[in-house]
């Protein structure tokens, strides 16, 4: 069995580390400055939420548009907005740009576990380069995958393009994601395994029905994907030897 037939896509934010959590509490910041210059919070909470979908096809993902979203909401509400508000919305803004990188549970242990496997990995996210680069090397990552790969939209596209870079067939990839929208339909369009991580916190615009439910594999901890990634190689895991692959890292966007 060669490694290099078989392919693991693993997403990064709400799958490998916190990112929702961050989103909420930048619209909570956010929210609470609003009222503070005399808004309605409902009324904001509305307008974000609308402007937030609204701006994808102009600006893509990322952390940054966002926050030039919100910008624009505070000063069409409110023209002559203060100088300390001007300064809260300078900070709201560091916060969720360097928001420190916290790892789901069972992440390390199993990326450790899949570096003896005969698949290579690689990270697959979608956003600015910048900003996922910065977080991909924070999290201490880089010597547990093969590669980094970000895009600016995850859709059928993006995914057969990477296929055809990785020269796998769809039928011999793991897609691993919690968005149905960007991870799972994607690969199911495709062929690919597609498993998807269940998530208390997924961002409405990531939100929609499988396109065939009965072939999506559905775990709760990152941990169950060791087993899974076995049955799929058709292998014993408790078999594989303790010795890492070697792999010439890179990333690309």
């Amino acid at each position: 069995m060669k490694r290099n037939e078989y392919l693991l896509l693993l997403d990064a934010d709400d799958t490998l580390w916190e990112s929702a959590l961050f989103f909420e509490r930048t619209e909570h910041d956010f929210l609470s400055l609003m009222t503070a210059l005399g808004s309605s919070e409902e009324e904001v909470r509305r307008i974000v939420h609308r402007k937030d979908v609204e701006r994808l096809s102009i600006t893509g993902y990322g952390a940054k548009p966002y926050i030039d979203t919100l910008r624009m909401i505070m000063l069409d509400l409110v023209p002559e907005a203060p100088s300390w508000a001007l300064t809260a919305m300078d900070d709201i803004q560091k916060n969720l740009l360097g928001h420190p990188v916290i790892l789901l549970p069972g992440v390390i242990s199993t990326l450790e576990n899949m570096k003896n496997l005969p698949v290579k990995t690689m990270v697959y996210t979608m956003g600015e380069n910048d900003h996922q680069t910065d977080k991909f090397a924070r999290s201490g990552l880089i010597s547990y995958v093969d590669e980094l790969r970000i895009v600016p939209r995850k859709n059928v596209n993006a995914l057969r393009d990477v296929l055809v870079y990785a020269d796998v067939e769809p039928r011999n990839c793991i897609i691993v994601g919690n968005s149905p929208r960007s991870d799972i339909n994607p690969a199911l369009s495709l062929g690919a395994v597609a498993v998807h991580v269940l998530r208390d916190r997924t961002w409405t615009a990531e939100r929609e029905d499988f396109i065939d439910t009965g072939s999506v594999i559905t775990i709760e901890s990152f941990n169950e994907l060791t087993d899974i990634l076995g049955n799929f190689l058709k292998i014993d895991i408790s078999q594989i030897e303790n010795n890492s692959i070697t792999s010439d890292w890179r990333h690309h966007s």
